[in-house]
């Protein structure tokens, strides 16, 4: 399943995935290639992603939740696209407003393009993070 859900997420234009948000100032920015630019922890990822979140939503979860996310030269945050191939639905994770107002990065150089997969499994949540070396398809960057 996460082999096909990232060879789908072929790059249309400025946006991965199909669920676009437009309250991103898209200028100029670089994608994540083969090594990870913007730096975060994964814990602190995931808490923020699921903030509001019951327990009920959070114990049920299941499936794979694609986001781009662009992260400006500070560490602000503002979310591009998302693909939701989960059994929750998409207003009621927040996703919008936690990432555009709480998620914060350590700040780099450039204007980055953070692809990141989350894996919801039990009670579990996996990060991955995604790169393009060809603005065609996405890879697991592995570091």
């Amino acid at each position: 399943m996460l082999i096909a859900f990232i060879a789908t997420g072929s790059l249309n234009a400025q946006h991965v995935y199909p669920e676009k948000f437009d309250n991103c100032y898209l200028d100029e920015f670089k994608f994540e290639e083969t090594s990870i630019i913007a730096e975060i922890e994964d814990k602190v990822l995931t808490q923020v992603i699921t903030e509001g979140w019951d327990d009920k939503m959070l114990k049920k979860a299941e499936g794979y939740l694609g986001l781009q996310i662009l992260v400006d030269r500070r560490g602000k945050s503002c979310l591009m696209s998302v693909r939701n191939d989960t059994n929750m639905k998409l207003k009621k994770m927040k996703l919008n407003e936690n990432i555009d107002n709480n998620l914060k990065w350590k700040g780099q150089e450039d204007k980055i393009s953070v692809i990141v997969l989350l894996q919801f499994e039990g009670d579990q949540i996996t990060v991955k993070r995604l790169g393009t070396t060809d603005m065609v398809n996405l890879v697991e960057i592995k570091e």
